[in-house]
């Protein structure tokens, strides 16, 4: 029972006893006991004061914690040491709320941090279920919030995702998707109210990493051609004053020919390299992709031999649907020239390459597909690196130019062998509608 009630039932017992005292004692008595209980009455209303009104201040201040309320204070009473005590509480409220808005604010800075963040970022609560991604995280897992929230990483059939489960705490791995896409994954942890907290981090590396190659080999590449063309144009001078007198000596003249035709070989090899380096800006205009593929086809077929069928499909079956993209087309017929030149040297005997465009609102994408050697996850791992090549004569320089060209028009894009062991280069534009 509550001070407050109590003290009422013990003057509602006081009073009783006041009125039926002159019905049961005698006249002198009488007296004393009215004295007795006014001296009661007085004291209880001093203890109310004291003790009851402090006491219920004290519970009413408690019942507003339970509820949480921070927005509402106590009245003072009148006693000092009630009144003590309501101060106190108020103060106490109002320092806790202020801490409230105060981590509130923390808070709401936070997420919208991690929001910002170009890092994907996704958060574990303590049954290692995610409880919070960003919208970086979404973007380079192509998962939607639902697809993910109140989740375990394990129920997840994503290859990021799976990369993250197999990630120890503590651990950071660098990873490559579809030849292009570079990342590096975090699984890391903190301590929260003395438990341990699981998150992870997903940066996405391929245009640093991109650009960091470019200067390394366009600097090697300018170094090289330098000295190499310098040295060239030394011998070939030595080798032109040689050959003035070498005229009746036919073996000293055919080696030097064959020296000067090595020199030539050389210069023109390095200048294969040079031209990389020195790739000019893309001169944009709108162009119809389904029409300039349909002008490219007699010389793509040409190029892919008798053995092989090289067939286009346009969205909407008729061929000749028109899919608008900006582009400097001279650019991308090389691009497509070694894409399909790339997909004729994987095919080892008979097989088929197809030549697809399809668009939506805003993307026009152009995919070429092949049936041939499926790529492996070593050389997958390795495409579009510079000068890596699996062929012997190779130097390197196709799928870097076909790279460069497509960073240079904004384009995204994608090649690995799907699980059906078809091979797809997908190139995805910015449509001109």
């Amino acid at each position: 029972m509550k001070p407050k009630s109590l003290f009422i039932l013990l003057v509602v017992i006081i009073l009783s006893l006041a009125v039926a005292t002159p019905f049961f004692t005698m006249q002198p008595e009488r007296w004393w006991i009215l004295g007795a209980d006014l001296t009661a009455l007085i004291i209880l209303t001093l203890l109310y004061r004291s003790v009851v009104k402090p006491v219920t201040a004290a519970q009413r201040g408690i019942e507003l914690l339970s509820a949480q309320d921070m927005n509402s204070r106590l009245a003072k009473v009148g006693e000092p040491g009630a009144d003590r005590i309501v101060t106190l509480f108020n103060e106490l409220i109002t320092r806790l709320k202020n801490e409230r808005l105060h981590l509130r604010e923390q808070d709401s800075f936070l997420k919208l941090l991690v929001d910002a963040s170009p890092m994907g970022v996704a958060m574990l609560n303590l049954d290692h279920n995610v409880s919070m991604v960003n919208k970086a995280f979404m973007q380079i897992t192509g998962l939607q919030d639902d697809d993910l929230s109140g989740k375990k990483l394990e129920e997840i059939d994503n290859d990021i995702i799976r990369t993250l489960v197999d990630l120890k705490s503590g651990e950071s791995r660098v990873v490559r998707y579809s030849g292009t896409a570079l990342f590096r994954c975090y699984h890391l942890r903190f301590m929260q109210e003395g438990f341990r907290r699981h998150f992870y981090l997903v940066e996405e590396m391929a245009e640093a990493v991109r650009k960091a190659e470019k200067e390394a080999y366009e600097k090697v590449i300018r170094m090289i051609s330098h000295e190499v063309n310098n040295t060239m144009g030394s011998v070939e001078s030595v080798l032109e004053m040689i050959a003035e007198e070498s005229d009746n000596e036919p073996d000293l003249k055919s080696t030097i020919e064959s020296c000067q035709q090595r020199c030539e070989s050389m210069c023109g090899f390095i200048d294969s390299f040079a031209n990389l380096a020195r790739l000019p800006e893309p001169e944009f205009r709108r162009v119809d992709l389904t029409a300039e593929l349909n002008k490219m086809l007699p010389f793509l077929r040409l190029i892919s031999g008798e053995k092989i069928n090289l067939e286009l499909f346009v969205e909407g079956g008729e061929g000749n649907e028109i899919m608008l993209v900006n582009a400097d087309m001279t650019m991308i017929q090389q691009v497509i020239v070694n894409i399909v030149k790339n997909a004729v040297e994987s095919i080892p005997d008979k097989g088929k390459i197809s030549i697809s465009l399809c668009r939506n609102s805003k993307h026009v994408t152009l995919g070429i597909a092949n049936d041939g050697t499926p790529i492996d996850s070593h050389t997958a791992s390795q495409l579009f690196s510079p000068f890596f090549s699996t062929k012997r004569s190779g130097r390197g320089l196709g799928l870097m130019l076909v790279s460069e060209i497509l960073h240079k028009h904004s384009a995204d894009y994608s090649l690995r062998t799907d699980p059906d062991n078809i091979t797809r280069f997908n190139i995805r534009f910015r449509s001109a509608r």
